[in-house]
């Protein structure tokens, strides 16, 4: 009898299949060539450090591989973590869902306390959207920039040597990475004439340049952008029609003292009404404060049409965890952020470990860029097709002998289980020519390092 009276009042044609958008909604059917993306090597290096450790027991062995001041510098203090919790939850109730794009009190605080914007920039804490680490930041301006673009196959551009997921992450949304033109020279740093030249070759494939990353303090070289220079790049992608710039200051606050973070609001206050509509600005704790594992970073959005369709992205993916934004509200809520303990335990180390290794290195004889924030970028050309001594030979995946170094990757795996030091080799970056040396540990640590790496370097014949 229900089936029979109220089946077309409820079900309507809920048992056939329908839709949930109208057909003006409706994406159209089109060839998507989606491609697998590449796992990171950068999580497996351990692992190859244990190798060492278990054939070398009681020998000292040194890990310059992460950008990770939590790990090699203890990071925040799991008792002070704990009272800033305290104090955060019983503002939450406890541990219910929170706000997709953070809590409005930890973007006020990083709006008034850390970058301090005033009614000239006309940024508010609506302009701050907080997220899961980096990465879920990066992804939804990735998508983002797929939204906009609404075409398959155009190309964000990045440095000619990118951190990993600038190259790889793209292609989960359907956008093709561009490495600019860039040489050792000039510390493979995007300039305006790089734009020119890959904006000429994308078009030769009739592509558009539809996105630009830009990195400074860059990983993995470390160069540093001046103000000016970023406000030139930003400026000149908006001029060449490249609608969406991503800025990437994440290792701000790790730099030296007379260098010290960006006026933000000067810059945003200096660009054109344009450039502030199509530029994001990405900075976080997760270096700063060697926070990697609280995943807590934010951007800045000046456009409000991005910002609505940011939230409506991050109320279907990740949202900022409870733990990170305890963290952040302790660190952001301080008149001065940067002068915070939990900051200067990283800062500071990281800036006297900098100038060893610049010092060390140039002693050393090693090209190398060493600029700011975490990493040495080391030129490791002249040690490739070297011989390994007889002793320490590498085996293959089919446990074949390996006698000779024959890539930076076979480079990194004789450093990391014969060695005792552990490094990024440079293919991860696109860049097989050149090793990732992290100096975010304790100076001590940092010199030690540096001399078993040059040991490593040297025994090869």
């Amino acid at each position: 009898m229900y089936d029979l009276i109220f089946k077309d009042q409820i079900l309507g044609d809920c048992d056939s299949p329908k839709y949930s958008d109208s057909s003006k909604h409706r994406i159209p059917v089109f060839s998507m060539d989606r491609r697998i993306v590449k796992p990171s090597g950068m999580f497996t290096i351990k692992l190859e450090l244990d190798e060492f450790i278990q054939e070398n027991p009681g020998v000292n062995v040194y890990d310059a591989s992460q950008g990770d001041g939590g790990f090699s510098l203890g990071g925040i203090p799991p008792s002070e973590l704990a009272v800033a919790l305290q104090k955060y939850l019983p503002k939450t109730q406890s541990t219910k869902y929170g706000n997709p794009i953070g809590r409005e009190d930890v973007r006020k605080a990083v709006c008034e306390n850390y970058y301090r914007f005033d009614s000239i920039s006309k940024l508010t804490p609506d302009n701050i959207i907080f997220g899961d680490g980096g990465r879920d930041i990066l992804q939804k301006w990735y998508q983002l920039v797929a939204h906009n673009i609404n075409r398959c196959g155009d190309v964000v551009l990045v440095s000619a040597a990118p951190w990993s997921s600038y190259a790889q992450g793209t292609y989960i949304n359907g956008t093709n990475t561009l490495m600019a033109p860039g040489t050792p020279e000039n510390g493979f740093k995007l300039t305006t004439d790089a734009i020119d030249v890959s904006l000429d070759f994308v078009q030769s494939e009739n592509r558009k340049i539809s996105g630009i990353v830009i990195t400074s303090p860059d990983n993995p070289t470390g160069n540093y952008s001046t103000p000016e220079e970023l406000i030139t790049l930003i400026e000149y992608s908006i001029e060449k029609d490249i609608k969406h710039v991503f800025v990437d200051i994440i290792y701000q606050v790790v730099t030296d003292p007379d260098v010290g973070c960006y006026n933000i609001n000067h810059i945003y206050s200096s660009l054109s009404e344009n450039a502030k509509q199509s530029v994001v600005f990405m900075d976080g704790l997760t270096k700063s404060a060697g926070g990697s594992n609280l995943r807590n970073a934010h951007v800045v959005v000046g456009n409000n049409k991005w910002v609505h369709l940011i939230k409506g992205l991050a109320t279907h993916t990740v949202f900022p965890n409870a733990l990170g934004e305890a963290a952040a509200l302790e660190i952001y809520g301080q008149d001065c952020p940067t002068d915070h303990p939990w900051v200067t335990q990283v800062t500071l180390p990281t800036a006297e470990s900098r100038k060893i290794v610049r010092e060390e290195f140039q002693r050393l004889g090693y090209k190398f860029i060493c600029d700011q924030g975490y990493y040495a970028f080391i030129n490791v050309w002249p040690f490739l097709g070297k011989l390994i001594p007889a002793g320490r030979e590498l085996n293959d995946n089919q446990g074949n002998k390996i006698y000779n170094i024959q890539n930076a990757e076979d480079l990194k795996t004789y450093l990391t289980t014969k060695c005792g030091v552990a490094i990024i080799h440079g293919s991860v970056f696109n860049q097989p020519h050149f090793i990732r040396f992290s100096y975010a540990n304790d100076p001590d640590y940092t010199r030690a390092a540096i001399g078993r790496l040059h040991e490593g370097l040297t025994s090869l014949e």
